[in-house]
């Protein structure tokens, strides 16, 4: 068997805009499967060929990326964090306008307000501005959290990593609720928080209080979500051919290197073990079971807090990730040898062992509170809409967002080692119950052959309602983008929107620009370049 590199490799990509030289990528704000023509042609192929193998792996890395952002805890969160500050920042925008502050950036703009005045006296401006830099660092702490050497020099917006999370949590509950549950009878009830938060800022809690000291992790939630895809990606193409690969090949190949394996490698290290050298070694499925329940914490969102002075410490995923593992060095061979199988049972007795020794509520077990919300009149009516994938049109991309998300929670609920070990599981099992799996998580948008995004089509739903959903899930989406801009981009509004419409992307900017004066009541134009 032959590893041929230009099928294997993916990059995934922080910009919203794309180069078609990358194999693979999935982009959080996008919400799209982006594949290389020539892994598409292979997948393609009915002849399952070495090639169609490898470039499914790829379609499987890039899947699991979806499952990551809106499957786990974390991700869900994190996805939702952008389109739901856009969504509650809307009402300030106009505000803004009635003032007549029609300025872009409003970053720039705020900021030469306040070193001329000295001070930060509009409303609707304050609001927006530490809204949005809360959930910068809120987002680049929880991708690395050595990114916090930097996010600390900002002595005027930056207040605490505790506050950035907790604007993060609840913003995006905010928005779930006024879409689905405006009486909290399900959600964390969010409206109870800040007197919480701001007791620990005044008792001085680590992490809750300008100029705190911080314990940080190594690592963050972009390494964990690199190496869970990739060691799937690696255990399904092992698995399918008969010479397998050992561990070098695929380091040879350019799949294991940097940000792949940072978080394998910190793993080992806290665990005091070597690299191995098959990968049928359980520290591989060890590792797999780590970064899971890493990315699924509990205290806040799906459950209500039960611990807000450890908000930080079990909810963040690279802080997660690091106690995890030194739990672990301690009764290393007992975890090693309960992975020697990678089945349910596994799954469950670990997962709920290993959240229970960092103090957090257990991730599996959780999901059974996420079951208990469909008996909510609004929930059974969202999966109706799911089912037929025609959407209530008000606030769509959250009802597509929070049906896909407990859809997901059902499956896993059920089979929770799929997910985990879905690389391990699809090549191995007797029936075609892990394949229907997979596919019913399929994400919800790809790129097709002539380059134009599209839906992926779904056995027995109509292919008209998936267009219709397409169709106002970007045009919510480019709305979402167009604010975010105009919020913080600086110079003109770059209406370069070729990776969603491909050749119809000038023809299309005059319905964009329209549908941004439809909401604002103004053209683009109107808005001064600072």
């Amino acid at each position: 068997m032959q590893l041929k590199s230009e099928l294997l490799l993916t990059e995934e990509q922080e910009s919203l805009k794309y180069n078609s030289s990358y194999k693979g990528a999935y982009n959080s704000m996008q919400f799209v499967i982006r594949l290389r023509d020539d892994v598409r042609e292979y997948m393609d192929e009915d002849e399952l060929s070495p090639e169609r193998f490898q470039a499914f792996s790829t379609y499987l890395h890039e899947t699991i990326h979806w499952w990551q952002h809106i499957g786990s805890n974390f991700g869900f969160l994190l996805s939702t964090s952008y389109p739901s500050f856009a969504t509650t920042s809307y009402k300030h925008l106009q505000e803004l306008l009635k003032k007549d502050l029609k300025y872009k950036s409003l970053i720039k703009f705020e900021n030469s307000y306040f070193e001329k005045n000295g001070k930060s006296d509009i409303p609707e401006l304050n609001i927006l501005i530490n809204n949005f830099f809360d959930l910068e660092y809120a987002k680049h702490f929880s991708l690395d959290n050595r990114n916090l050497h930097e996010i600390i020099k900002d002595k005027r917006l930056f207040i605490s990593i505790g506050h950035s999370y907790m604007i993060m949590w609840s913003n995006s509950i905010f928005v779930l609720s006024e879409t689905l549950d405006k009486k909290f009878k399900f959600l964390p009830k969010i409206n109870e928080w800040v007197p919480k938060f701001q007791e620990l800022e005044n008792d001085k809690i680590e992490g809750f209080y300008p100029d705190s000291d911080y314990h940080i992790a190594p690592i963050g939630i972009k390494a964990i979500y690199e190496g869970q895809a990739v060691f799937n990606q690696i255990l399904y193409l092992t698995t399918v051919f008969k010479n397998r690969p050992v561990f070098q090949d695929y380091i040879d190949k350019g799949m294991l290197h940097g940000i792949y394996l940072e978080a394998f490698d910190l793993f080992l290290k806290i665990l005091r073990a070597d690299r191995p050298k098959y990968l049928n070694d359980p520290l591989i499925g060890l590792f797999l079971l780590v970064a899971d329940i890493s990315i699924n914490p509990t205290n806040g969102f799906p459950l209500e807090i039960y611990d807000y002075k450890n908000f930080i410490q079990i909810n963040d995923p690279g802080l997660r990730f690091f106690k995890f593992c030194e739990v672990i060095s301690n009764k290393k061979e007992y975890f090693l040898n309960r992975c020697e199988e990678l089945s349910k049972r596994t799954y469950t007795d670990l997962s709920k062992y290993l959240n229970r020794k960092i103090g957090s509520k257990c991730s599996y077990k959780s999901i059974e509170e996420i079951l208990n919300w469909q008996e909510n009149e609004e929930i059974i009516s969202l999966l109706q809409e799911e089912k037929s994938h025609l959407y209530d049109e008000i606030n769509l991309p959250f009802r597509v967002f929070f049906a896909k998300y407990i859809k997901f929670q059902e499956d896993k609920f059920e089979n929770p080692h799929y997910f985990c070990w879905i690389g391990h599981h699809i090549p191995n099992a007797k029936t075609a119950e892990v394949m229907k799996t997979f596919e019913k998580h399929s994400a919800l948008f790809i790129d097709a052959a002539d380059g134009e995004i599209k839906p992926i089509i779904i056995d027995n739903v109509n292919e008209e309602n998936l267009y219709k959903t397409f169709n106002k899930f970007y045009q919510y989406t480019i709305l979402y983008e167009l604010m975010l801009k105009w919020i913080s981009e600086d110079g003109n509004f770059e209406l370069n929107y070729e990776w969603l419409l491909s050749r119809r992307n000038e023809e299309e900017a005059p319905n964009i620009k329209k549908q941004f004066r439809t909401h604002f009541g103004i053209d683009l134009e109107d808005i001064e370049i600072i």
